[in-house]
Order: structure tokens, then sequence, then C-alpha cells
């Protein structure tokens, strides 16, 4: 009885197969498309820190461009929880893997390309495989790079002399063949050396004209308790080639009448050794000045001056002071 009824569903079965139906079977997983093992490409992501990622603080920049990557993640395939959507699901190489890394949309990190061209392209180098990315890394956007399992990708940019970042490591720049260290709080020369002067507050009083106005007018500077020689400065581009940043975080300015202001950054100038003037970069906190490095010494003059746009002027204009700066 049992062997009849087998012959019966293998009959049947036959019989569909004949008929150009197909057979059910097992479920089996989609097969995905294999993408090649160069491939590179960058897509869009406007969502946070995706699951299975793990955040990062990945800073990548140089005088004319910055990146700020948020995450990173290391992915056999890709689908819509790696946002790549736009290419489709798809399966790294056999025997490779895809690494993405992740611009997340609250980046708002900037420095100007250099001026009358675009920005600067970025090249991707796995192994000696050397592509270039099909288009820029905006805010809202991620890079997908497939390499050998277990091995990094370096992202590469060409400013004032090469700079390059580790994808996997997703923790900073990496250093250039050839290229001085530029991230943390000193660089080259400049790494523990300390910049003193003597007696760095400054008060003197002049007289102004205004629209309605006029009279005495006291200005009080201030220069705080110490400066530091900085290859980079949070949010703010790099100096350029062959400086760092003299940055005096503490120094303020103020006058005796809180309708009156004065501009720091254009009340302050930094004399060179060679005789070079250099002014403070405005929108900073304290003074900023770009140096080079090695920094030796330099003299602040502070000569009090209104801002641009303002109605005041001076009549009789506070003295001047000198304020010599040494380095040891």
């Amino acid at each position: 009885m049992v062997r009849s009824r087998l012959l019966v569903v293998l009959t049947a079965l036959a019989a569909l197969a004949a008929c150009g139906k197909p057979v059910a079977g097992p479920a089996t997983t989609v097969d995905l498309s294999v993408k090649p093992a160069d491939y590179v490409d960058v897509f869009s992501w406007s969502q946070g820190i995706p699951s299975g990622a793990r955040p990062i603080q990945g800073v990548f920049k140089g005088p004319h461009f910055a990146y700020q990557f948020g995450a990173m993640s290391v992915r056999p395939t890709t689908d819509e929880t790696s946002g790549s959507l736009e290419t489709g699901p798809a399966s790294a190489a056999p025997g490779y893997e895809f690494l993405v890394l992740y611009r997340l949309q609250s980046d708002d990190s900037y420095a100007p390309p250099p001026e009358g061209a675009p920005s600067l392209p970025v090249d991707v180098v796995v192994k000696d495989v050397r592509k270039r990315l099909p288009r820029p890394i905006t805010p809202g956007s991620g890079v997908i790079i497939s390499v050998p399992t277990g091995s990094d990708a370096t992202l590469e940019v060409t400013d004032d002399k090469p700079y390059s970042y580790s994808v996997r490591d997703g923790s900073g720049p990496a250093p250039s063949v050839d290229a001085a260290p530029r991230s943390g709080s000193s660089s080259g020369s400049a790494a523990g050396r300390q910049v003193r002067w003597q007696n760095g507050d400054y008060s003197a009083q002049g007289s102004y004209q205004g629209q309605r106005t006029s009279g005495p007018l006291a200005v009080t500077l201030t220069l705080g308790d110490g400066a530091e020689l900085n290859a980079s400065i949070a949010g703010v581009a790099n100096p350029p080639a062959k400086h760092v940043w003299l940055h005096l975080k503490n120094a303020k300015i103020s006058t005796d009448d809180n309708q009156l202001k004065v501009d720091m950054s254009r009340s302050v100038v930094l004399t060179l050794p060679d005789g070079t003037k250099v002014t403070p970069k405005s929108g900073v906190t304290g003074l900023l000045f770009p140096v080079p490095d090695p920094f030796t010494a330099g003299v602040l003059t502070i000569a009090p001056e209104f801002p641009s746009g303002s109605t005041a002027k001076w009549s009789t204009k506070p003295e001047p002071k000198d304020i010599q700066l040494t380095v040891s």
C-alpha cells in the first residue's frame, strides 16, 4: 500500500515537471549579486549611526578640505540597513568584505577649497589598487569599499601635501609618507615648547567721537595665563604649510562703556623676527595667529581699534604697547 502511494506521488511530480511548472522545494536565501573585488562607491545616508556600526570621531582634514566621520562598519553584504539601497543588496566578492564609512548629516566641518577650484578629489587605496571616489563625500553620505577580508583601506587627498586616513581604524589621520604629523595638540618642532611674556596686561585711555556721543574711553586687554602652539584647532582649518597656530585662547578685550566695543582681531598685530606682520584670525575665541614652525619669537603690538562697521572714531588714540614673546 505504501509503495503504491509513493508511486502515485512520484508520477504526479513528474507530470508537473513535464508541464513546465516548478517543483516546490525547501526555501533558500535569494542569491545576492556579487560586487567586484575593487568595488568603491559613495551613497546617500540621511539617518544616524546604523545598526551594527560603531560610533567614531574620525577627523580627516587639511587646509582646503575637512571631514568628520561619525560611524564605521565591516560587513559581508550590503542592504537597506547599511544605506546602500542606491546600488541594491549585494555581497562582497569571495575572500572580500565591505568597509563602510559614514559622514553623518550633523557634520558641519568645513574648510574652503583652493580659490577658484572645485573640491579636492579623494582617492581610495587598497593594497596596490588606487581608485577615485565618484563623487564628493557630503554630510549625510557614506563610502563603501571592498577590501580583502581583514585588510584596511586608505583615503588620500593631496592638498599642500599628501594626507591619508585609515578607514578600518576610524580614529583619525594616518601619517603620510614624508609628511609631518598634523594631528594632536602640537606638531614638529612646536611639540613641548612654551610661549612666554612679561606683563601681558594692557590698559590705556583715549577719547572718541560718535554720532551722538563723545568722550573718554578706557580700554583693557589681558592675554590670559598662557599660549599654545598647535598643529590643529577644533573647528578651524589647518594653518598654511610649514606653519602652526599660536593660540592665546584666554585673551580678552573690553572697555569701560558697555555701549562701545573694540575689535580684538583689529587691535593686535604680531611682528615676526624677519619683520613680517601677522594679524589674528577673526571669529575665534582669544587670539589665533598662523606662525612659522618653528616659532622662535615675536612682538605683540596692542593698539585698540573699533570694529570696521562702527560709527565711533578715535579723536585721541590710546597709547599702543609692545609685548615681547619668547619661546622655550
